[in-house]
């Protein structure tokens, strides 16, 4: 029988971690809500950088509208539900992962959801609200902090909240008198506020009465590398460079331009001149 030993299923890590690090990993849970888009592949990531519990949920199934970003979707997976795809595919890769699979996220099960959780990495489908308000809300109650990397057209957004911060909804100037369609738009408008795909073309397709977005996989790719590799050096408690809300973050590779700002003064800086503007 082989013998899955972490020495040997994570040693090529040695060097950008500590042995000791990656030993602390071991008993560090991160929660995935959401199996689709960035989330298959942001689970898989940090399984294969040696994270040893996770939470995973979702209700949906794939469908063959999945198979251009999602890569959970295959011919043979069609029809088959995503948080199963996905907790397969981790088993595959880490036999020894404590891996607990949920239904969509809920105020009947969010607390178990969350339940000993490290880091949040949010990638719940863009057009789910009240629920995601609702998992915002707790993590801050309970001192998780949440890392949500969206792909938006040819580019990635980067938003960090963490307990002791700016809240989701203090952020996005959303409150509970707006309509969903108020929330959801709020939500949009603060993801990605420097509108850098606006360079070549007028709008994503950002369809809010079909619920649909346009979408390629490398921007999902996009989305895993950059919110898995902030979400792995939260865990281990080191410095990072991108900090968290009120600051923001987006790259986009057609423009050519990386952009962040703080939404508490409107001010950005751009990389293709270096310069501090006001919006």
């Amino acid at each position: 029988m082989t013998n899955y030993d972490r020495s040997t299923l994570f040693s090529r890590m040695v060097g950008l971690l500590s042995e000791e690090e990656l030993a602390l990993l071991i008993n560090k849970r991160v929660a995935i809500p959401g199996c689709g888009g960035t989330g298959f592949t942001y689970a898989e990531c940090l399984v294969r950088m040696g994270v040893g519990e996770i939470h995973i949920s979702d209700s949906d199934k794939f469908g063959l509208e999945n198979m251009n970003r999602q890569f959970g979707c295959t011919v043979d997976t069609v029809g088959q539900k995503k948080v199963e795809v996905l907790y397969d595919r981790l088993i595959s890769i880490n036999p020894n992962l404590k891996c607990t699979k949920f239904d969509a996220i809920d105020e009947n099960n969010i607390d178990e959801f969350l339940n000993g959780v490290d880091v949040i990495c949010d990638t719940m489908d863009f057009f789910v609200i009240k629920p995601r308000r609702k998992m915002y809300k707790r993590a801050k109650e309970k001192s998780i902090t949440v890392q949500i990397c969206c792909p938006v057209a040819w580019g990635v957004t980067s938003h960090r909240f963490d307990p002791s911060g700016m809240t989701f909804d203090e952020f996005f100037k959303i409150d509970d008198s707006m309509s969903e369609a108020e929330q959801l738009r709020a939500f949009g408008d603060g993801l990605a506020p420097a509108e850098l795909y606006k360079d070549y073309i007028d709008s994503p397709m950002l369809d809010f009465d079909a619920k649909k977005v346009s979408s390629v996989s490398s921007s999902c790719l996009m989305a895993t590398s950059l919110g898995s590799s902030q979400a792995l050096n939260i865990l281990l408690g080191k410095e990072i460079g991108f900090k968290p809300v009120p600051n923001w973050y987006n790259l986009d590779i057609i423009s050519g331009r990386f952009e962040m700002g703080d939404v508490n003064t409107d001010q950005k800086i751009d990389s293709k001149t270096n310069q501090e503007s006001i919006a």
